[in-house]
């Protein structure tokens, strides 16, 4: 059986990025780890119990790029401490900026 064709490429990537909830002040923020990026969104490892349809808020910085991105994000599925993160109302400079760093990763291999 053929598997789904993703909408976005993925990269493999290890940035440290801040998550909280939409709702709470920023020293709320817990700090994970990155795996995987794509201009959709990005998988993360953390260590709290993140449940599906949650809405956060995901900053980070791209290496070698200037500023943070202080994105909306909703869990959209959970694998042990692994969990896939859809990027929402993503405006087009912060997709554009995403994916000018994806494409600095040619050496990567594509998931």
């Amino acid at each position: 059986m053929d598997s789904p064709k993703r909408r976005w490429k993925r990269c493999k990537v290890d940035i440290r990025v801040r998550l909280r909830q939409r709702e709470k002040p920023e020293d709320s923020a817990s700090v994970v780890r990155s795996f995987e990026l794509s201009e959709g969104g990005m998988s993360i490892y953390a260590s709290e119990t993140l449940e599906v349809d949650t809405q956060l808020v995901a900053e980070f910085s791209l290496p070698k790029t200037e500023g943070v991105l202080k994105l909306n994000v909703v869990v959209r599925n959970r694998r042990g401490f692994r969990c896939g993160l859809e990027f929402v109302d993503l405006a087009a400079r912060e997709r554009g900026e995403i994916a000018r760093y994806l494409s600095t990763l040619a050496d990567v291999i594509e998931i």
